[in-house]
């Protein structure tokens, strides 16, 4: 019986009190987006963001380029790279059907 009260009693100050941080609530600063040139982009650009130049300043982005997301597409099943500068004539920035060379 005290069990079940003190769990109701729970749940009401849960239910009174939510969580301080609401799904809105961002946990990293506000930054500008970069493009390959290291120059600020605008919120009209066409060009795509440099995630290199965009979070390099702060983040070690070599470790984190070395990680299994940004490998995938490197290389096809028998372990042929497959990357080409060519592979999207209409995203020139694509170089492969992964995620490697999105970055």
């Amino acid at each position: 019986m005290i069990k079940k009260m003190f769990i109701a009693i729970l749940l009401a100050i849960i239910l009174i009190y939510p969580t301080p941080i609401s799904p809105q609530t961002s946990l990293h600063e506000k930054i500008v987006l970069k493009g390959l040139d290291g120059r600020p982009l605008n919120i009209d650009s066409k060009v795509p963001y440099s995630p290199k130049r965009t979070c390099g300043g702060c983040h070690d982005y070599d470790r984190i380029s070395r990680g299994y997301h940004f490998q995938q597409g490197r290389t096809n099943g028998t372990g042929k790279i497959v990357i080409s500068d060519s592979f999207d004539q209409k995203y020139h920035w694509n170089l492969s059907s992964g995620m490697y060379g999105k970055q």
